[in-house]
């Protein structure tokens, strides 16, 4: 069902994907405006007309509905901005900053009504609540928790942080009117302070929901890690091209949906320069192709025909490769002269392990290969974290 309505007002077509993204993601924010402005001023007259501090403060967290609604339609706006001379990235995370907005909002909100929700408490009124009311509210939260499933769904179908927190904004939403239907059919047999707890309970989740949509969006504008399986991806990519003899020191930026990779590629030592030209060519074009990315790619010859390196490279794979510390290993070179013997490779390590360990696990490493390989010096360049 919700495919078929989604078809119908946003009818795929030959745009491009980020062009359909931000239609989907406009059209969600008006559905949201819609069912949201309909529902607060139901909410509002059914609590001023019984006084229940609960009701109104469900209807206020309705109206911030409407606001981050009306933020996401902003955000998506924003996205679909080209790059310009300020902003040579584009304007992809500015779906982050709506996202943040709407975490603030609704952790305003919740602080708001704590204050309310403890004076009724203290001071429980009695509220004079009909069936109807009841019923009408009770309508609200299907009718809340479709919305959320929809966007839910629209958030699945482009990859939407920000359709994603506005689901959950939806969600929140039903669940505290859930509460609120509670304290209506409790005030309707006496208990009038329950009006007050519901409505504490009702700011509490309002709240928790805020930092936990602020904590993704703040992670987002920040720089989160790319997924373990979109690494895989980008290196299975790479490794297809012919002439591409390894691949490591993958780097990748987010802006919204905007993605910039760099990576470096080992390849023959021995090849010509426009060969080599070539083979980085053809990778920055899979890789565009495939995933629609901006990538730069850097040239690392090496010399796999090379004996010594050969060498290395057994005796890295069979004492090494189990080390926990160490997640890679690449760009094994020899440099023999009359002066210098040294072998020279680079690592990637484990995230989140200390400085120290990386010494150590260097410092180990070292000192195995030039019992194995006496007479050279070692070289071990340890890559940043942010290098896959």
């Amino acid at each position: 069902m919700f495919e078929k309505l989604t078809n119908y007002f946003v009818p795929v077509s030959k745009e491009s994907a980020r062009v359909y993204r931000t239609r989907i993601g406009i059209f969600q924010g008006w559905v949201s405006v819609l069912v949201n402005v309909v529902l607060f001023v139901l909410k509002l007259v059914i609590g001023i007309i019984t006084g229940a501090v609960s009701v109104i403060a469900d209807a206020v967290h309705t109206l911030s509905d409407v606001i981050s609604s009306s933020i996401v339609i902003w955000g998506f706006k924003q996205s679909q901005k080209p790059a310009d001379k300020e902003h040579p990235y584009g304007h992809g995370r500015a779906e982050y900053i709506a996202t943040l907005i709407i975490a603030i909002l609704l952790c305003v909100a919740g602080i708001e009504f704590i204050e309310a929700a403890f004076k009724r408490i203290r001071n429980p009124q009695l509220i004079e609540v009909k069936w109807w009311m009841v019923i009408v509210l009770a309508a609200t939260i299907v009718l809340k928790e479709v919305t959320a499933r929809y966007a839910k769904f629209l958030s699945s179908k482009v990859a939407s942080g920000t359709l994603h927190a506005d689901a959950w904004h939806h969600r929140t939403d039903a669940i505290s009117s859930f509460l609120v239907v509670l304290a209506m059919i409790a005030g309707i047999y006496g208990y009038s302070a329950v009006d007050g707890w519901a409505g504490l309970g009702v700011s509490l989740f309002i709240i928790y929901t805020g930092f936990d949509i602020a904590r993704d969006a703040v992670d987002d504008l920040i720089g989160k890690p790319p997924a373990i399986e979109e690494i895989e991806t980008i290196r299975n990519i790479v490794t297809r091209v012919d002439g591409v003899l390894g691949v490591h020191d993958i780097t990748v930026h987010s802006y919204g949906q905007d993605k910039f990779i760099s990576i470096h590629i080992e390849i023959d030592a021995d090849k010509p320069t426009a060969e080599a030209h070539d083979i980085s060519e053809e990778v920055e074009d899979h890789l565009k192709n495939a995933l629609g990315v901006e990538p730069t790619v850097h040239l690392d010859p090496v010399s796999p025909g090379n004996p010594l390196v050969k060498q290395v490279q057994e005796f890295l794979n069979h004492n090494w490769s189990n080390e926990d510390s160490i997640t890679d290993i690449h760009d094994i070179r020899i440099v023999e002269t009359k002066n210098h013997h040294v072998i020279l490779f680079g690592i990637n390590v484990k995230v989140g392990i200390s400085q120290k360990k990386i010494v150590e696990c260097c410092q180990s490493l070292e000192n195995d290969l030039k019992n194995r390989f006496t007479g050279f010096e070692i070289n071990i360049k340890v890559s940043p974290m942010h290098h896959y």
